[in-house]
């Protein structure tokens, strides 16, 4: 046959294949996929058993993790022979974001150029770890997996941190000394940001006790899994965390009774969940519980309440001086002693405040970056979700709704963002609830790809 011939017939067949047909996985590819799903579970797992990733060793990991699985996915579609990236609505307003950020560094609109340039480096690590997540987590079985990890894992901790509660001798992991103070709790110094992890965590093992099609063994094992993890805020004595918690509820709630069909089966796992909480803090008793949440019924009378409210104020006065692109990354600590209004011997770290910190440290421009992140982040996560009933990847994504909806909540009063491994869990479960599943409409459209 004529050569001519054969290459227009193989240019016909390459027109008529199906468009969301996938590209051939070589074997290689596929090893190198598990070694990338497994990568992100570890480098997530390791975050918070480092104490939450505060202290520059971790932290270094941490960045070098989220590199080494840039580098891993790289290969993945090098041995692939294309590049397949699938899409996120949420890569643009990460991408404006990084660009002020980018401005502050390059023409020094930072009251700490080195401050704002680790900080960088730090959020380059969160962008790297969204960036594989939504590569990675794109398939049925592969979401599953991902939500299977982040409910065991969860489950794991929370065990760990009741153990050590009621076994305690003031150390972390029974042999570290907490130089700095704080209020520990299970692998944290602070026991509000262990409260911020479970509450990304526990939705996963709720969804999938509430909407698994596995048999009733499975289901009451993850509610089980669901309970003890929800306890441990409440153990953990978190004030922000027992109300983002009951946050968290009212809006799954809601969402259940959207299609009210089939939705008394569901609420009342809920319903038992609630329940069986209340029955399983009772027995253990724990001291200064009633004390601690008697709190919430008159908050402004709290020393801790009232000082997050004089931090924002002063948090505004700042804002004044350098409205549109802030003081820099990560120099909120040391920018904030000037403005303070109160006499503390305590060293204010941070703003208390997520929003309010983002706000100060990259302006009115890089708020209004962060702010387009959260929005398209409700309304892709919204849509996503919304077969939960019937499509597993659908139910992942609902619970990474909830647990980023939680942090959110959460960050109006404290600083879970400013925590490695919280920060670093919000943006994988940010991408797991956002990214277009395979084989859907929105996949298909929204996968770009580069041959080799």
């Amino acid at each position: 046959m004529n050569p001519l011939a054969l290459l227009q017939a193989k240019h016909r067949l390459t027109e008529a294949r199906p468009r969301s047909e996938p590209e051939p996985v070589s074997l290689a590819g596929q090893i190198l996929h598990v070694f990338l799903a497994v990568g992100i579970c570890s480098v997530l797992g390791f975050a918070p058993l480092a104490f939450g990733a505060v202290q520059p060793w971790s932290m270094c990991v941490l960045e070098l993790g989220a590199a080494c699985l840039v580098i891993l996915w790289a290969a993945r579609e090098a041995v692939n022979s294309h590049f397949q990236i699938v899409s996120n609505r949420l890569f643009l307003p990460m991408a404006l974001f990084a660009v002020v950020v980018l401005i502050q560094i390059a023409f020094h609109f930072t009251a700490y150029w080195y401050a704002t340039w680790s900080k960088a480096l730090l959020w380059a690590a969160y962008a790297g770890i969204f960036f594989t997540v939504s590569q990675a987590f794109h398939k049925k079985p592969w979401i599953t997996a991902f939500g299977f990890f982040c409910a065991t894992y969860g489950f794991l901790i929370s065990l760990f941190g009741i153990v050590q509660q009621f076994t305690s001798n003031g150390k972390i992991y029974w042999v570290v000394n907490n130089r700095y103070g704080g209020w520990i709790y299970g692998p944290y110094v602070n026991h509000a940001h262990y409260a911020g992890l479970m509450e990304m965590l526990f939705p996963f093992p709720l969804i999938f006790a509430v909407a698994s099609r596995e048999g009733r063994p499975i289901r009451a094992f993850f509610l089980f899994a669901a309970i003890v993890m929800s306890s441990t805020i409440f153990l953990s004595q978190s004030l922000g965390g027992m109300i983002t918690f009951a946050a968290q509820l009212g809006v799954l709630s809601l969402i259940l009774f959207r299609n009210r069909r089939s939705s008394y089966r569901e609420m009342a796992i809920v319903g038992l969940l609630c329940l069986a909480l209340i029955v399983w803090l009772v027995w253990l008793r724990p001291v200064g519980l009633i004390e601690r949440i008697a709190r919430l019924l008159n908050p402004i009378t709290d020393a801790g309440a009232t000082g997050r409210f004089a931090i924002v104020k002063d948090s505004l006065r700042m804002l004044a001086q350098r409205p549109v692109f802030g003081w820099g990354l990560g120099t909120f600590p040391i920018a904030y002693p000037s403005f303070r209004s109160f006499f503390t011997n305590l060293w204010v770290n941070e703003a208390h405040n997520d929003f309010v910190q983002t706000l100060v440290e990259t302006g009115i421009v890089g708020f209004v970056c962060a702010i387009a992140f959260l929005v398209q982040f409700f309304r892709t996560a919204i849509h996503n979700s919304r077969h939960w009933r019937t499509e597993i990847e659908s139910g992942m994504a609902l619970a990474a709704f909830i647990g980023c909806f939680g942090l959110l909540v959460h960050g109006l009063v404290d600083f879970n963002l400013q925590i490695p491994a919280n920060a670093a869990f919000f943006f994988a479960l940010a991408a797991l609830a956002t990214t277009g599943f395979s084989g859907s409409s929105e996949a298909r459209n929204g996968s770009v790809r580069m041959r080799g």
